[in-house]
């Protein structure tokens, strides 16, 4: 644990960074319907589905810059990928809002921008259920004039900040991002820059990457090094073995995720685990990830990449509150962190 008065001086910091986030940018659209309000259709056998609420907010890397913005750091970059629709400016609107700065996202005509379609049906009596997610997603890869565009942004962007958080959320490649070429040029840029921080959150291809500081969870990084194991449980002792190996390949620190266990640390060929926060509340972990991503790289910036056993326990702190936030994706005010810090210093 660090002392209060370091935490306050890492916090009062973070304004003072500035992060690019690349990666997939989603937008999550919540539509709320309206059930008792539904009636038989005319023209088909279906009774309606009236959407009385709408809400939309930053998805996949879109998190990630919700909870830098949350935490205060004053500069977020964003470069995705977008189509020149109605939910591409939709989400345009919302990064902007947040403070975000969007110069360089790229809306490419026939590219549609990935959507979270989530019907919150309402019944009587206050009564909200999550009906099953509609998902607007690219189906074919992203062409050679919209990835050079990708490129050009990124190697624009670089100068200017201190920090690149990758977010590499589609599962099938080349059809995302970042693609086998921007990961290349992301790999030899965190060599060609060795000042700056570079990050890489991603569900399948973690172990692609090198030169780059990784986070995957513990499932991810079992299936990283082991593509064929289907079990459904990894023990604190073989998140330590599949580190090592991650860490080999991408000659960089290897964070993993533990769930309620916490954060393991693998820096400079030494284990640190940062336990679990114990959490007396309802939890929901969706964007619990994207909240370390941010709390890790925010510090790393702030204090310097060897300080990686003191960005996992800010970034622990965070997670521990975005969890609390029930139905929405959650993220942490300094006040906040520095509340739960003070928790666990005067159980």
């Amino acid at each position: 644990m660090i002392s209060e008065a370091r935490l306050k001086t890492i916090l009062n910091n973070l304004r003072d960074q500035r992060i690019l986030v690349v990666g997939d940018f989603y937008l999550d659209a919540y539509w709320y319907i309206d059930k008792t309000r539904s009636t038989l259709s005319l023209e088909t056998p279906w009774h309606t589905n009236p959407v009385v609420e709408q809400r939309y907010n930053p998805g996949a890397a879109g998190t990630v810059t919700n909870n830098l913005k949350a935490l205060g750091v004053e500069t977020v970059y964003t470069l995705g990928v977008i189509g020149k629709d109605g939910f591409g400016g939709t989400l345009l609107s919302c990064l902007r809002e947040n403070g975000c700065l969007t110069d360089f996202m790229v809306q490419a005509p026939g590219r549609v921008t990935p959507t979270y379609l989530k019907p919150i049906h309402r019944g009587y009596e206050g009564i909200e259920t999550e009906g099953p997610r509609f998902d607007i997603e690219n189906q074919s890869p992203i062409p050679a004039e919209v990835e050079d565009s990708v490129i050009e942004a990124l190697q624009t962007c670089l100068p200017l900040v201190d920090g690149v958080i990758i977010g590499d959320q589609m599962p099938l490649e080349n059809l995302g991002v970042v693609t086998t070429r921007v990961r290349e040029i992301l790999c030899a840029s965190a060599s060609h820059f060795p000042e700056k921080v570079f990050f890489a959150d991603s569900r399948t291809r973690i172990a692609e990457y090198q030169n780059v500081i990784i986070k995957p969870n513990r499932f991810e990084a079992k299936r990283a090094v082991q593509p064929d194991w289907g079990g459904q449980q990894v023990d604190l002792n073989e998140a330590k073995e599949d580190a090592i190996r991650l860490s080999e390949k991408t000659q960089n620190t290897t964070y993993i995720t533990l769930g309620e266990n916490g954060i393991l640390v693998y820096y400079n060929h030494a284990f640190t685990h940062i336990p679990g926060i114990p959490i007396d509340d309802k939890t929901d972990p969706v964007g619990a990830g994207d909240s370390v991503s941010a709390g890790l790289v925010a510090t790393l910036c702030c204090l310097g990449a060897d300080h990686a056993v003191e960005a996992a326990y800010v970034a622990n702190l965070v997670a521990s509150i975005t969890v609390t936030k029930i139905g929405t994706t959650g993220t942490a005010s300094p006040a906040e962190v520095l509340e739960r810090h003070r928790s666990l210093a005067n159980p």
